[in-house]
């Protein structure tokens, strides 16, 4: 399976959970300010019936791949949100969320014969939903030039329907179809065309949480202790196929300094943590040869809601070519630096 087209497809559905997880902040802070706006206030009138956000997150990456070689990768990722505030009766959507991301591939001494120095990713999303049901959609390329060749293109429409949602249960089902060259062959006939199931299921408690879904790859989530100030997170799936090293974990153990604070907002403003994890990026060139770097990672991370800071030694890791092992991937650093603005 190509592995470019795998990590891509990981990490745009990892933005779209990110954003719907920012769509359910968002929702719940609109909440607490209508309630206030109505308490402290005889003229409701003036609450505006839709709420407007614009999300802007940058983000920076350095990995140590060689004794001298590294791969820096900016980014920067742009979100429109539209949200219905609550009490409001409209047949308009309940949310529109629209982004558009930009990322680089930067490589200190070029990868493959023709030493490529720069590698460019472009991804489009936008999901809109009403009532309990979820409508999304998004494009996304990446290579040397992006958008040049079809086969350089993915694309996926999803439908989605919350079937349960309680206080600690909720489910989600759902169906779409992505349009991707993913390396699939019947015979010489390549298949670029996949139906896609979608479900999302979890449950939680003042103990525990746990969650499984499937937006693309199956995915575990588990989250012991999840109302404390120490928490255990951790993540389980699967970024391919075809070995044991695609199997997608991150353990890490949490801390959140100031979660005995008498102010109920900033108790989980912030989070220092420790854990370990794989991590892989995947590349395809014009010769048609992919290019990935796999390694596990001890990292240490600070999160400060909408700046975090992740440091970390990698080990182990291969150098994989066409999905073949062709070496030992230095043992060597790596740090993450995101930081997000909201207007």
């Amino acid at each position: 399976m190509n592995v470019k087209k795998i990590i891509l497809l990981f990490i745009t559905f990892s933005v779209f959970c990110a954003l719907s997880g920012a769509q359910e902040v968002l929702e719940s802070d609109e909440q607490t300010n209508l309630s206030s706006e109505i308490n402290n206030s005889e003229d409701t009138a003036q609450v505006k019936p839709f709420q407007n956000h614009v999300l802007t997150a940058l983000g920076f990456q350095a990995i140590q791949t060689a004794e001298k070689d590294f791969i820096f990768t900016p980014s920067v990722n742009l979100q429109y949100m539209r949200i219905k505030s609550e009490g409001v009766e409209s047949k308009q959507p309940d949310a529109i969320m629209l982004g558009a991301g930009y990322s680089q591939n930067i490589f200190t001494t070029g990868l493959g014969p023709d030493n490529v120095k720069n590698l460019h990713s472009i991804n489009l999303m936008g999901n809109l939903t009403m009532g309990k049901n979820g409508f999304m959609a998004m494009v996304a390329s990446g290579g040397e030039a992006p958008f040049s060749d079809i086969r350089t293109v993915t694309g996926m429409v999803m439908y989605t329907r919350q079937m349960v949602q309680t206080e600690n249960f909720s489910f989600m089902l759902g169906g779409g179809i992505a349009v991707a060259d993913l390396g699939l062959k019947i015979g010489d006939f390549e298949i670029f065309v996949l139906p896609l199931p979608v479900f999302s299921f979890s449950y939680t408690n003042d103990y525990f949480y746990g969650g499984i879904s499937m937006m693309g790859f199956p995915e575990l989530n588990v989250v012991l202790l999840p109302k404390s100030m120490f928490r255990l997170n951790g993540k389980l799936g699967m970024a391919g196929f075809s070995s044991v090293r695609d199997i997608a974990f991150d353990c890490a153990l949490a801390y959140y300094p100031l979660f005995n604070s008498e102010n109920e907002n900033i108790k989980e403003v912030l989070c220092v943590s420790a854990g370990v994890m794989n991590q892989a990026s995947g590349f395809k060139l014009k010769d048609k040869k992919s290019y990935a770097y796999q390694c596990y990672t001890v990292y240490g991370e600070v999160n400060a809601s909408f700046v975090s800071v992740r440091c970390g030694y990698n080990f182990a890791g291969k150098v994989l070519v066409d999905n073949e092992i062709k070496g030992d991937m230095y043992k060597g650093m790596f740090a993450t630096v995101q930081a997000m603005m909201m207007f």
